[in-house]
């Protein structure tokens, strides 16, 4: 696959791997989303492969050509017989193809950086995320299907959500409908949302929840949800928010 691009880590014998996805509104591949995060991976033992999925050209819209390659992608890497975990990690846009496949391919998890969720929603969608994907004239079906929150359900795999609170491009609201519906089919989330940073801060402090989350996740233990307490999501004007749903089992 020429879009697909592998950066083992040093131990060639570990079997745990990272699909990265790269955000760019669906119209580039952001290289800003490729080194830092493929550089974390291997420092944690992770092999990575790169997704460089199909972009909008010359007002043709991507879709469906992404959707089908990430999940020929999930597809190829399984059939490796390498790989026993595998992480999906996208971001922006990217975050919105890896939650769309991500649901039903065969993933032991997702990490979704700010990501673009809603294509139905105009209060929150990134609309030239979704006109690049789908077009200025898509229908009302189309916008729906492609609305990663509509596509979770009682085998979604778990999921580490990171946004930002002031995000100007691609509102954190975004983050909250996600983690909303997780909650609704009892399935384990991690939501962190930091008060400051603008869309596409890249890594930063934000990882140091992801570290105990991708160990919790890739331990073989089992999850056990809660219901979340009313109220448990709402987010106050710059004021920061971790949220979980589920504890590890050691039994």
């Amino acid at each position: 696959m020429d879009y697909l691009e592998y950066k083992p880590c040093p131990n060639r014998n570990e079997r745990r791997a990272v699909l990265l996805i790269p955000g760019g509104a669906y119209y580039y591949i952001g290289k800003q989303d490729v080194e830092k995060p493929v550089e974390w991976c291997h420092n944690r033992h992770f092999h990575v492969w790169v997704l460089y999925y199909t972009c909008a050209k010359e007002n043709k819209a991507a879709y469906p050509a992404p959707m089908n390659e990430a999940r020929a992608a999930v597809k190829a890497i399984r059939e490796t017989g390498r790989i026993d975990i595998l992480i999906g990690w996208g971001f922006s846009a990217g975050a919105h193809l890896l939650a769309i496949t991500g649901t039903e391919s065969r993933l032991n998890g997702m990490i979704l950086s700010y990501p673009v969720i809603s294509m139905e929603n105009e209060d929150i969608t990134h609309v030239l995320s979704r006109n690049n994907l789908l077009g200025e004239n898509a229908t009302r079906e189309l916008k729906q299907q492609m609305s990663a929150e509509t596509r979770v359900s009682d085998a979604t795999p778990p999921v580490f959500i990171f946004h930002t609170a002031e995000d100007e491009k691609v509102p954190v609201r975004n983050s909250l409908l996600f983690a909303e519906k997780m909650d609704q089919f009892g399935r384990p989330f991690s939501l962190c949302i930091q008060a400051k940073g603008l869309h596409g801060v890249g890594m930063g402090d934000w990882t140091g929840a992801l570290d105990p989350w991708l160990q919790e996740v890739t331990s073989g233990k089992r999850l056990i949800t809660r219901s979340l307490a009313p109220g448990e999501l709402e987010l106050h004007t710059k004021q920061a928010l971790l949220v979980q749903n589920y504890k590890v089992y050691d039994g």
